[in-house]
């Protein structure tokens, strides 16, 4: 083979690679670790360094430094590699500069810190209180926070308005605060609004951002500090300069959560400020036909409520008309600092007979939260007034009677009562009524077909899905043993699996080996020092009651009335 004769600078590379890979590993072997922090007191708004170094610029390994995540922010990184020549003698380094900012008071310690296979020596802190809003003004501070929140004292599952505003007189080069979050509570945002605000003879340009806070459970509620991070336009900025970086933090607030009150006596608790029940018709109630559709909506609107918190309406049958209920409409919005719930519930009528139908009353009880007293909303009784059919013999109109109820205030309809109108016409016109009413009843059928094939064939595998996955979020609620989360992912599999469902309540009615442990998550969640629910007894009740659902409709399902031909 013929000999290759290399450039000398190639070569000369090639020594210096070979070389370098024999001694890298006994240097980075060798190879030591530092950290350090460049002040170890500290107020709680204000930073520290902390420095990571090894002393070789060989040693490829990344500190992991995930541990300082829970009791730092990590405002900054910064990297860099040293090497210096001295009297022929050579060290090389590489180090990692970290902007720390501390989320709570007290002593904290830097956890010894992985890099490679070596370990960092711990270090210990110590963060003081920072100073109070009031001070800062006096002290000229540029930019704070402030929070407040109302009212200061709530019931289980009230609305409380939680703000927090950032006063700045400087211009921000970027910014960022953190999302709220509050344990054992809900939280919706509202909104944010900026206006100007003249403090002590300085414009301060002013960020407000709203919230509203949901307690789940009685008792002490924290609601934490927030931090801002943020860099501001420097003393003499230049176009090279990164600004100055700030953090600053909101005070920490603490309220006290009661319970729902002795005196409140409805089927679900509901704390709002207000509440109402409204109905609307796609048509006149008072001149309906028979085989005619009207639409009733019955909406019910809260203010401070969600709309997932609030129940639903009590369902109901009428004996001489078709019924056909659609999904409920559920939607949140902000009026003047508040958040609004709204349910809809609409239903679609078809009366079969003439006659005057009457839909009873609906009434809610609440609990006022403006003056601390129960109340109750009531949509008034109903009358539907239905005629014949043009062609119709049948003209008589009946007086409203009950009828029976399919469900806690459910709604009435007339009862039949013999006509003689046919004694008087001829057969004509008897043959001409029942051929109107063959028809009225084939055109229900046929809408009742229409509307069972779009709205019952696709969503079957749909609502078979959703209680598969509303039954794992509940398998890993009680895994996880969280009361919240175990109640809340019952509910959600009550709804997908269960027909009429209001509330746990009438879960556990319709279900009573299922009634003690809601009990026990209502008593853990509202109950003052209430015991740990058996969430292993209630995971095996529920996954025991869906096995015995699906085997009784496997053995009642019946064979298809028209089976495809054998090939």
């Amino acid at each position: 083979m013929p000999r290759t004769n290399d450039h000398p600078a190639t070569t000369l590379m090639r020594w210096l690679c070979l070389c370098i890979l024999l001694v890298s590993g006994p240097l980075q072997a060798d190879t030591n670790v530092r950290a350090s922090v460049d002040r170890s007191r500290l107020a709680l708004e204000e930073t520290l360094i902390l420095t990571l170094s090894a002393d070789s610029i060989l040693f490829s390994g990344e500190p992991d430094v995930s541990s300082l995540e829970d009791d730092f922010h990590i405002l900054n990184r910064q990297q860099s590699s040293r090497t210096n020549i001295i009297n022929g003698d050579i060290s090389s380094s590489r180090q990692w500069d970290y902007t720390l900012a501390p989320k709570r008071e007290g002593d904290i310690t830097i956890p010894a810190i992985a890099m490679g296979d070596k370990f960092t020596k711990a270090i210990t802190i110590t963060v003081e209180p920072a100073t109070s809003s009031r001070q800062q003004r006096a002290d000229n501070r540029q930019v704070w926070l402030e929070a407040d929140i109302n009212p200061r004292r709530g019931y289980v599952q009230q609305m409380l308005e939680y703000s927090v505003k950032l006063f700045s007189s400087v211009n921000f080069l970027d910014a960022s605060l953190d999302a709220l979050e509050v344990d054992n509570a809900l939280v919706e945002s509202l909104g944010e609004s900026r206006y100007r605000q003249r403090i002590d003879g300085r414009t301060y340009q002013v960020i407000e951002r709203r919230y509203a806070i949901f307690p789940q459970r009685s008792g002490p509620l924290d609601i934490p500090a927030l931090t801002l991070q943020a860099r501001v336009e420097s003393y003499r900025p230049s176009l090279l300069d990164p600004g100055r970086l700030l953090v600053r933090r909101s005070p920490p607030i603490q309220l006290d959560i009661q319970a729902p009150p002795a005196e409140f006596d409805g089927a679900v608790w509901l704390p709002a400020s207000k509440l109402e029940i409204f109905e609307e018709w796609s048509g006149d109630p008072e001149q309906l036909q028979v085989g005619q559709s009207i639409t009733r909506r019955v909406d019910i609107r809260a203010e401070g409520l969600m709309a997932a918190q609030l129940p639903a309406l009590p369902a109901y049958a009428l004996a001489d008309a078709k019924v056909y209920p659609d999904q409920p409409s559920l939607q949140n919005s902000s009026e003047e600092q508040i958040l609004v719930g709204l349910r809809s519930e609409s239903s679609a009528i078809i009366p079969t007979r003439p006659g005057r139908y009457e839909l009873p009353e609906i009434r809610i009880a609440w609990w006022d939260t403006r003056n601390n007293q129960p109340q109750l909303a009531v949509l008034p009784a109903r009358q539907v007034h239905v005629v014949a059919a043009p062609g119709s013999t049948d003209t008589a109109v009946r007086p409203p009677v009950p009828l029976a109820d399919t469900a806690p205030n459910s709604v009435s309809a007339p009862t039949a009562e013999p006509s003689g109108a046919a004694d008087a016409h001829s057969h004509l016109t008897y043959y001409i009524a029942i051929a109107v009413l063959l028809l009225g009843n084939l055109l229900s059928l046929f809408l009742l077909a229409r509307r069972t094939k779009t709205a019952a064939t696709p969503p079957a595998s749909d609502d078979n899905s959703q209680q598969k996955t509303a039954l794992a979020a509940l398998r890993k609620a009680c895994k996880q043993r969280d009361t919240l989360a175990t109640r809340a992912a019952l509910q959600h599999w009550a709804q997908c699996g269960q027909a009429h469902y209001q509330s746990l309540e009438t879960l556990a009615d319709r279900h009573p080996d299922l009634a003690p442990y809601i009990a026990q998550l209502n008593a853990a969640l509202y109950a003052p020092n209430g015991a740990s629910p058996d969430f292993a007894g209630l995971l095996n009740t529920v996954t025991s009651d869906r096995r015995s659902a699906e085997r009784k409709a496997k053995s009642a399902a019946l064979p298809e009335l028209y089976p495809p031909l054998k090939s």
